[in-house]
This record gives structure tokens, sequence and C-alpha cells, in this order.
């Protein structure tokens, strides 16, 4: 018997990761539209760039969940942590967003 159970511990990583990008995605956008008065350009730039973000990191999660059921079952490694940095990227970029709509607010 595996240490491990054979689903629920992987589909548990891929529902924190689906709530991860849906509150970083959220708050993004959220701090768009409180930029989009103040600093129209940088909104649109900033929310773009968390909207591609945000999309990037859902595609390689839902890759992310595949590949660590399918190395659990034959006994290997998990996959590396390229989805930890993009999201490290897109919670900088939500940061920067509160930064601006505080700092530009009137």
């Amino acid at each position: 018997m595996p240490p491990w159970d054979p689903g629920l511990q992987n589909e548990r990583t891929a529902l924190a990761w689906s709530r991860t990008v849906m509150s970083a995605y959220g708050a993004s956008l959220l701090l768009g539209r409180l930029l989009l008065e103040h600093a129209p350009v940088l909104a649109v730039a900033l929310t773009g760039c968390s909207t591609v973000l945000a999309a990037v990191l859902a595609g390689l999660a839902r890759r992310r969940h595949r590949l660590a059921d399918a190395r659990l079952r034959r006994g290997e490694g998990l996959p590396d942590a390229t989805l930890s940095a993009i999201t490290g990227t897109l919670v900088l970029v939500v940061g920067v967003m509160a930064l601006a709509a505080i700092v530009l607010r009137p």
C-alpha cells in the first residue's frame, strides 16, 4: 500500500492552486478598477499583465495536476517549482497595483 492517497492529496493541491489564481486575479481586477480613474494606462497595463499571468497559471496548474498524478503513480518525484515562480510574479503585480492605488489616491 502506497504512503499517499492516490487522488485526494493531488486534488487538494490542484484546488488550492485554483483558489490562489482566482483570488489574485480577482484582487488585480478590483485594483485595476480603482486605478482606472487616476492612472488609466497603468491600470490597463497591469490588469492586462495580471490577466496573462492568471491564464498561464491556470493552464500550468491543470498540467501540473496531471503530471503530479502520473508521477505519483509511477513513484517518481513531483514537478518543478515553475508554478510557484509565476504565482510570485502575479502576487508582485497585484502588490504593485495596490501600492499604486494607495499612492495615486487623491
